[in-house]
């Protein structure tokens, strides 16, 4: 599969998510759940339309159960909090699900908001627990990346201090 010209690298490894920790050697086994830190910037920051950009999640041998919901995947952004200076408040922008339908790639649509940035945000994957414990799936996260059209956004792993 080519990668998009547009496609800007974040992240890659070997993340191992499930029940069964061992399955996959080579990997680091962080249980049920992953949550990466990512800076999110505005090529322009004078222009704050609420274009959206898109972040691809890359697995391996990611299958779920026909009838089942999938994994679930979370993007928050954390912002100030207006009634306490030097603390932040978490809101969901966004939430899907990651199935086998997806063939180990899925898109999220996120659409930031009228912030000048830079943003923190993160990007969590849940292993769907819908399915009874002993049979959760096991998988690889892999890869982190971010698509934006005309570069309007870039993006950095992990968060900057303000």
């Amino acid at each position: 599969m080519a990668v998009n010209p547009q496609q800007e690298f974040i992240w890659q490894g070997r993340i191992h998510l499930g029940d069964e920790p061992g399955i996959y050697g080579d990997a680091h086994y962080t249980g049920i759940c992953a949550e990466f830190p990512i800076t999110i910037y505005r090529s322009d920051p004078s222009n704050t339309d609420d274009k959206p950009f898109k972040l691809v999640l890359e697995t391996e041998d990611l299958n779920t159960y026909n009838g089942y919901p999938g994994h679930t995947i979370t993007v928050i952004i954390y912002e100030p909090d207006p009634n306490q200076q030097f603390h932040s408040v978490e809101r969901v922008i966004v939430q899907g699900r990651f199935t086998s339908v997806d063939n180990n790639r899925k898109e999220i649509e996120v659409k930031p908001g009228t912030v000048k940035g830079p943003f923190s945000i993160t990007v969590r994957l849940r292993v769907d627990t819908s399915v009874n414990p002993g049979l959760y799936d096991d998988f690889i996260w892999s890869r982190l990346s971010l698509i934006s059209p005309n570069y309007t956004y870039y993006a950095s792993f992990g968060f900057i201090s303000p």
